[in-house]
């Protein structure tokens, strides 16, 4: 309760709202003030709402205390990176500030790694048997070579049993649906018969009668044939029928069972390929032969490579000597100098750093004025609410407390 009443006070004692994120206060530019939020065209909108019905007021005070909860949590992300840029725009002032002979000496060692790193690149142009691109990507999964091909290689063999499998299953699945259709057409021709041999009976029964009674004839035999006839006829029908529909309901039990193996190999299938496309996409080839022929020019390019490792090991002495100068000037990101030693060299290439990270800034600078604008004005809605309705005070409070 007593987090709730602090929280409370933080959104509505005056006093404290003039210090609510005053840490990253800055003035707002013209960029800024294009990104700003027209947060009254939303909140003019709020007669529009019921707030005496409890959904709508409990959605509408949430949705301006998660936009103060969002802000505030945007703002700590942006002022982080914003202290890296600003950081590095020191750093710039304090190369560019270093005594003529200290500047020199950095300068120096700068050009060496630059001269030697343009002999090696050089080198990779005219030798190379492959991209850097590809040599990097290789030389990045070096470690998981060959496994890396045994694996796509063993995915590629599985993609290739489960479409087999797939195609056995729909052959056996159609077998199965003909044999279904052919049962069904001989049942029904079944039936048709026993129609038939019903109907015969009938006509036999009915001529025997004429026979018996109109010409006084002696028709027990007749009788006892057509009755033997249609019960052996019958037998006969009901046996095939009985045995045809037994098949039928084992075909239509084939059907699902086979239905339900497709389901689960067209499962395996799709997790096939998307295991694949991962891998295809990691290692950056299109087929396991293709990531071999890669690997075995990588294998030839780094043995290349190796023979030049004097030059590296130079390289790597001139680089430590760079980084320890760096850092006996005080410079925070001694590392993004490393790998920009031109920046150091050139006063063009300096220049062309520091606007890009001087516009870096200013997106920074904007997104955060954006965002303290947003909590400030919901803020201030939330103190306006309360204000005009005093009986949702303590809604507000528990609100607040809530997303603490």
């Amino acid at each position: 309760m007593a987090l709730g009443k602090g929280l409370f006070n933080r959104f509505f004692n005056k006093n404290e709202d003039d210090d609510f994120f005053t840490e990253y206060a800055i003035e707002m530019d013209e960029e800024t003030e294009s990104l700003a939020w027209n947060w009254d065209s939303l909140i003019k909108d709020r007669h529009l709402l019921k707030l005496s019905d409890d959904v709508q007021r409990e959605k509408y005070i949430r949705s301006l205390v998660e936009q103060v909860k969002n802000a505030s949590e945007q703002i700590d992300q942006l002022a982080a990176e914003y202290n890296v840029v600003t950081e590095t725009l020191r750093d710039m002032d304090e190369i560019e500030a270093l005594p003529p002979q200290e500047l020199d000496s950095l300068r120096d060692t700068a050009q060496k790694i630059i001269d030697i790193e343009k002999e090696k690149k050089e080198y990779n142009r005219s030798k190379s048997l492959m991209t850097e691109a590809q040599f990097r990507s290789m030389e990045q999964f070096s470690s998981n070579m060959p496994g890396a091909y045994n694996d796509l290689k063993a995915a590629e063999e599985h993609k290739k049993l489960i479409k087999e499998d797939l195609k056995k299953l729909e052959d056996e699945k159609l077998g199965y649906m003909y044999r279904n259709s052919e049962l069904k057409n001989s049942i029904a021709n079944l039936r048709g018969m026993l129609v038939i041999c019903l109907f015969a009976a009938v006509v036999c029964i009915i001529m025997l009668l004429i026979l018996q009674f109109g010409f006084e004839m002696d028709t027990r035999a007749g009788y006892i044939i057509t009755c033997f006839a249609i019960a052996v006829a019958a037998t006969i029908i009901y046996i095939r029928y009985i045995d045809e529909d037994k098949e039928r309901i084992k075909t239509s039990r084939a059907i699902n069972r086979i239905i339900l193996l497709q389901n689960t190999v067209k499962i395996r299938y799709v997790n096939n390929k998307n295991l694949l496309d991962y891998l295809y996409t990691k290692y950056n080839t299109d087929s396991a032969k293709e990531l071999l022929r890669i690997w075995n020019l990588y294998e030839e390019e780094r043995d290349k490579r190796d023979k030049y490792s004097e030059n590296e090991k130079q390289l790597n002495l001139y680089q430590q000597d760079y980084l320890k100068k760096l850092k006996r000037f005080h410079i925070s990101d001694v590392y993004m100098w490393l790998h920009n030693p031109l920046a150091v060299m050139d006063h063009k290439e300096m220049v062309e750093v520091r606007h890009s990270h001087i516009l870096r800034r200013q997106k920074l600078r904007a997104q955060l004025d954006h965002n303290k604008k947003l909590a400030k004005e919901a803020q201030s809605e939330l103190k306006q609410l309360v204000t005009e309705y005093p009986r949702y005070a303590k809604e507000v409070m528990d609100m607040l407390e809530r997303y603490s």
